[in-house]
């Protein structure tokens, strides 16, 4: 039996370029060398672009990402892999944008009745006394993240204005992006990894974080070792996160597996994003979540290659 030719698309020029290295290496290591002719595509951060050629001199039956933020994640890179007609695990186009987009992906929640904490949107180059009274309708104190941003990167914790002014100046200088300033919501920060296993969408599991600090951050995520562990909610709490993560990932057209971060409060749920590309390092949520299903890594990716796989 032949085997499958499988692209791995890593680097990128992401600020979580170091994360999609990491994640790609786990991937690597899970993978059934006997069943794969893997073929590692390292993008450079310099955005000169011969990996292409070698990504259409190569065509892979089908390509992983392992590309976090930035391109890779926001339907740019699924855009160029659909036009190269090169079969790709993962959302599509539409869903990549929407979800990469916290802004985006709040009015779609909202729209449909699924609870999201109240925001400001702040463009660059506006200033947030724009929407004082807005601000204080929402009251302090605010989370302040990049609007495009990922694995909890650039997010502050404010309690006036002044705060409020350098972490928005902050986030437009460092990451040149637009801000979310929405209402912090202290409660219990969960994770709910979902899986597409054909067309039968699955909860893998609903992971509890457990953060140093007051938010679950990049340190949290991959350097200290913070590790989820199961909910020991209430079984009908349980039900109600499963069935909010699976109408979110349904609305918002995502494809394959997504991880969807939520805060509970009072048996109030709100959701706070999608992460359609989530992590994929040994020390990530979704493998954690596969192992918690019953379901280990290696396993979990030869299902979603082989739902994608496109033989010439």
């Amino acid at each position: 039996m032949s085997k499958i030719k499988l692209g791995i698309l890593a680097g990128g020029n992401s600020i979580e370029r170091e994360v999609s290295l990491k994640s790609c290496d786990n991937v690597l290591n899970n993978l059934d060398k006997e069943k794969y002719d893997i073929h590692i595509f390292t993008i450079p951060n310099d955005q000169k672009n011969k990996w292409i050629d070698d990504l259409i001199n190569t065509k892979p039956d089908v390509v992983v990402s392992t590309l976090h933020g930035g391109l890779g994640e926001n339907g740019s890179m699924q855009g160029l892999l659909h036009c190269l007609n090169i079969p790709y695990v993962g959302s599509k186009v539409l869903a990549s944008a929407l979800c990469m987009d916290k802004k985006s992906t709040k009015t779609v929640l909202e729209a449909n009745h699924i609870q999201t904490p109240r925001y400001i949107y702040i463009k660059r180059g506006e200033s947030f006394s724009l929407y004082v009274d807005e601000i204080r309708q929402i009251g302090f104190p605010l989370i302040v993240k990049p609007n495009r941003g990922g694995s909890s990167i650039g997010i502050t914790i404010v309690n006036d204005f002044s705060e409020l002014d350098n972490a928005v100046n902050n986030i437009v200088k460092k990451y040149n992006d637009d801000v979310i300033a929405e209402k912090f919501i202290k409660g219990r920060e969960i994770t709910c990894c979902v899986f597409e296993d054909s067309d039968e969408i699955k909860v893998l599991a609903v992971l509890e974080v457990n953060k140093k600090g007051e938010i679950f951050d990049y340190n949290d995520k991959y350097e200290n070792g913070i590790s989820s562990a199961l909910s020991n909610m209430p079984l009908f709490m349980q039900d109600m996160v499963k069935v909010i993560s699976e109408k979110t990932f349904k609305l918002l057209k995502c494809k394959d597996y997504a991880c969807i971060d939520m805060i509970i409060q009072e048996e109030q749920i709100y959701v706070i994003e999608v992460n359609t590309l989530p992590g994929l390092t040994a020390n990530s949520l979704l493998p954690m979540a596969c192992r918690s299903y019953g379901l280990t890594f290696g396993n979990f990716l030869d299902k979603v290659i082989k739902k994608n796989i496109q033989k010439k």
